[in-house]
């Protein structure tokens, strides 16, 4: 009881607080958007363990170096079972040490479950959109669109409890495809954020790779498929179907054997950079830089 009281009103602290000591630092001008983007975060219910002290480094560590971002993009498994206490835990953590204030979270398999004893999407979901508000966004599905610096973001989200066979409704997918296709008009990169790879959604994976096909082909700038889910990087981080189209592939932010990797996007007028990065010596991770032109 104590320790539900406690978070609480820590979580109300940071929420008002959250912003006031946040120095505003810019990016070089013709940069359009500087994005972090990590993945699997997996934050726990007990703030005592290691995997939170790791936790709390890394953002305090993306948060002395990267405070020019215009924005922190989290692909899913922000949590490790769904819990409203693991969401509490990492919103304090995000207030307190990371010194980027707008935020593009998006549900993962993890997030989904709501204790995997116990499974329960119906507060899984209620606790995942409350995650949302908190960083001021109000949707009333696990799925959204936000625009930073007038970049469109297309965050998807599983509508079950997901530990094998993500699911998502027909409903979402063709809102998908209304999204992107009016997206893509604007002339300006498009990032889909998606915790799972395309190739890994199930019944959902034919349909979602055509969308992504199609919206291509009418594009004159590149759309981004940033995903999570497998914690490593390799072979299958970066792939590039088209000009227009690419797969991204996020490592773990914290469950990697160097203890954090991240990506940073930089979109100007002509070009989308994604560089892999070390979080804690902020040293981009050799082989994993690319340059797509438009």
């Amino acid at each position: 009881m104590f320790e539900k009281l406690f978070t609480t009103v820590v979580l109300i602290l940071t929420l008002f607080l959250q912003n006031l000591f946040v120095l505003p630092v810019r990016h070089a001008q013709d940069v359009q958007l500087k994005a972090v983007l990590i993945a699997d975060i997996h934050a726990d219910a007990d703030f005592t363990r290691d995997r939170m002290d790791n936790m709390r480094e890394m953002f305090a560590a993306i948060g002395r170096t990267q405070n020019d971002a215009d924005t922190i993009v989290m692909a899913g498994d922000l949590t490790n079972s769904g819990s409203f206490l693991e969401y509490v835990h990492l919103q304090n953590c995000l207030n307190a040490y990371c010194r980027i204030p707008d935020r593009v979270p998006e549900m993962g398999n993890h997030d989904s479950w709501n204790h995997s004893d116990d499974p329960d999407y119906g507060n899984a979901e209620r606790y995942f959109k409350s995650f949302c508000r908190w960083n001021g966004i109000k949707t009333e599905n696990v799925y959204y669109t936000k625009r930073v610096n007038g970049v469109p973001f297309i965050v998807l989200g599983v509508e079950a409890c997901d530990f094998g066979d993500p699911y998502h409704s027909e409903t979402q997918l063709n809102w998908f495809e209304r999204e992107l296709n009016a997206a893509v008009t604007e002339g300006t990169p498009v990032f889909v954020v998606c915790h799972r790879d395309f190739r890994n959604l199930g019944e959902s994976a034919g349909r979602m790779r055509q969308i992504l096909t199609d919206a291509s082909l009418a594009a004159s700038a590149p759309i981004i498929f940033v995903s999570g889910h497998y914690h490593t990087i390799g072979a299958n981080t970066y792939k590039q179907q088209n000009d227009k189209l690419i797969f991204l592939n996020l490592p773990s932010m914290q469950y990697t054997d160097d203890r954090g990797l991240m990506f940073l996007a930089e979109v100007t007028a002509n070009t989308v950079t994604l560089t892999g990065t070390y979080i804690l010596p902020n040293a981009p991770a050799q082989g994993y830089a690319y340059t797509i032109a438009y």
